[in-house]
């Protein structure tokens, strides 16, 4: 597209040239007109001057000849019976006098095809009379207009090109100050908010450039401020503690934080065309949002959800975002993570009686086969000695109590560390499978082990040792007699990974997500009497975690549990 300058000079060039075109039109008539009026008047005046002469000289001949020398043409003398003397030409020019009008007593004018005549009477006083004829060619007439018409034309071509030039001076010191301001304009309206245009000294067009750049400047720091504003407000919603989700209208998701994707490991990509269910953890959300879109209002609910092997309880705010009129445009989701707080509070009412139910029952042992030895049952060897094994064994279980309540308190702690070297977890492994291997002999158990690749790893022995010890012990403890357990450790890329199967009693879906809390058995009356404390897992949990690693467990009740773990080669700080 041209530009405001072009098209200006563009239109006035147009206009200019037809304007001049028609002036040159009108010019050259005007002057083929005056050339031949003027041209008349001549021939005129020298016809009469001729005719003077050629009545008051007797020579006649020697008089049209003098004047034939001297006049721009050739001269005739045609007589009154049609006969010519005096003249030059061969063949007389008789028919010149058939388009002669009755008014002979005037001088007059009359073209051919390739000349031009003037005729006048040699009397005009006289009825009828001679006649004096002066005939020139077209070309010299043409010639003669030429002559005439040239200076006219180069002053009007001058005049049309002194005319284009003011013109393209002036468009130049008005268009090109609106040329600018449209650049800038376009400019800005690409997003381009540092465009600035010259601020030229005409006065109009100077203040429209001066306005045009502070409506840029304003736009520019508008633009900043909202660009801090988003920056700001993206940083706050990606790292605040809560998930976030933002729905329109329509259902599409259009924005969710950091930590709504870490809380759900949502791994997908969500675009502006991904539908709210497809990511919702569970249909009480769903119902949630639901609720939301038909009560227009907020709704708060807590809601428990399970997430991967852990179950977290949330408090859900669903608030309407209403447009105009009150029209519901959208939502807003805050998922905050309350899992901590429920668990604290479960906790303190746990802990009480968790620890009393376990502490109960080997001190109601010890103080009853304490009574009944001291009322006498002392003197039987053999009673004695049975009480006195129970004793020890429930002290034993006590004390195995006391030590998993002081370790799971002192991984919890700030400052608990682990004590990193290259350890070899095959070594551990057949440490462990060796300890428990008399347990698994008693209860008819084969165990399997399964290595494969290098399985050396930054870690602390004793603790990785404690999570297979727990794990195996476990395995044992909770697969019928004649059953099997795998121990397998692979090396993959930059982890390891270790698994420890059974075909025991297997665990249900319900209980999967909370076997790793405290004092959660998954057959109570089977734990304690096999000596569980309730723990275990929980601690195995922790050093897990305490790795950088992870574990996971998949069940099928009567078919067997598999925990999964993954542990990275190199140390993560």
């Amino acid at each position: 597209m041209k530009n405001f300058r072009g098209r200006i000079l563009n239109s006035f060039i147009i206009f200019t040239s037809g304007i001049f075109l028609l002036l040159g039109i009108a010019i050259a008539n005007l002057s083929i007109g005056s050339i031949e009026r003027a041209l008349f008047q001549s021939y005129k005046k020298q016809l009469e001057l001729i005719a003077y002469d050629v009545i008051n000289e007797e020579d006649k001949d020697r008089v049209l000849q003098k004047y034939h020398k001297s006049i721009g043409g050739h001269l005739t003398y045609i007589s009154e019976e049609g006969t010519v003397d005096g003249t030059t030409f061969k063949d007389p020019p008789l028919q010149m006098l058939e388009g002669l009008t009755h008014q002979t007593n005037q001088t007059q004018m009359m073209k051919t095809e390739d000349r031009i005549n003037f005729v006048r009477p040699l009397n005009p006083l006289q009825p009828s009379t001679d006649y004096l004829v002066i005939t020139i060619n077209n070309s010299d007439f043409e010639k003669e207009l030429r002559d005439a018409w040239s200076p006219v034309l180069i002053t009007l071509f001058l005049s049309y090109l002194l005319l284009i030039y003011i013109t393209f001076r002036l468009t130049g010191k008005l268009a090109k100050p609106v040329d600018d301001a449209m650049r800038v304009a376009k400019e800005l309206a690409r997003g381009n908010f540092k465009a600035r245009s010259h601020e030229y000294q005409l006065r109009e067009t100077g203040e429209l450039n001066h306005s045009l750049n502070i409506l840029a400047r304003n736009l520019e720091q508008i633009t900043e401020l909202r660009e801090a504003e988003q920056e700001r407000m993206k940083t706050v919603i990606e790292n605040m503690d809560s998930g976030l989700l933002l729905i329109d209208a329509l259902g599409y998701i259009h924005l969710m934080n950091r930590t709504y994707r870490s809380i759900f490991e949502v791994n997908q990509e969500v675009s502006n065309e991904t539908l709210y269910y497809d990511v919702m953890p569970n249909q009480s959300v769903i119902d949630l949002v639901e609720e939301t879109f038909l009560t227009e209002a907020t709704v708060k609910k807590q809601v428990s959800i399970s997430v991967g092997i852990d179950r977290k309880h949330f408090h859900i705010t669903c608030v309407p975002i209403l447009g105009f009129q009150d029209k519901i445009k959208g939502i807003v989701l805050v998922f905050h993570d309350i899992t901590e707080l429920k668990h604290l509070e479960q906790m303190r009412k746990d802990f009480v009686a968790n620890v009393s139910h376990e502490l109960r029952t080997p001190v109601t042992s010890l103080k009853g086969f304490a009574e009944t030895l001291l009322d006498g049952a002392m003197d039987d060897v053999e009673l004695r000695k049975k009480f006195l094994s129970i004793i020890w064994k429930e002290s034993d279980r006590l004390q195995n109590l006391i030590q998993d309540l002081l370790d799971f308190t002192k991984m919890e702690q700030s400052n608990f560390k682990l004590n990193w070297q290259t350890v070899n977890l095959a070594t551990i492994i057949d440490d462990v499978t060796t300890l428990l291997e008399t347990k698994a002999r008693k209860k008819e158990l084969k165990m399997h082990v399964e290595l494969s690749g290098s399985l050396e790893m930054d870690g602390d022995a004793e603790r990785l040792k404690q999570i297979l010890i727990n794990l195996i012990n476990n395995a044992l403890s909770y697969t019928p007699s004649g059953g099997e357990v795998w121990i397998t450790g692979k090396d993959v890329d930059e982890n390891i990974e270790l698994y420890v199967k059974d075909t025991g009693i297997g665990i249900t879906d319900d209980e999967v997500p909370r076997i790793f809390e405290r004092f959660y058995r998954v057959d109570k009356a089977r734990s304690r009497n096999s000596g569980g404390t309730g723990l275990g897992l929980a601690i195995v949990k922790h050093l897990v975690e305490a790795h950088k690693g992870s574990i996971k467990v998949t069940s099928q009740k009567d078919k067997g549990t598999t925990f999964q773990m993954i542990f990275s080669k190199k140390r993560k700080d």
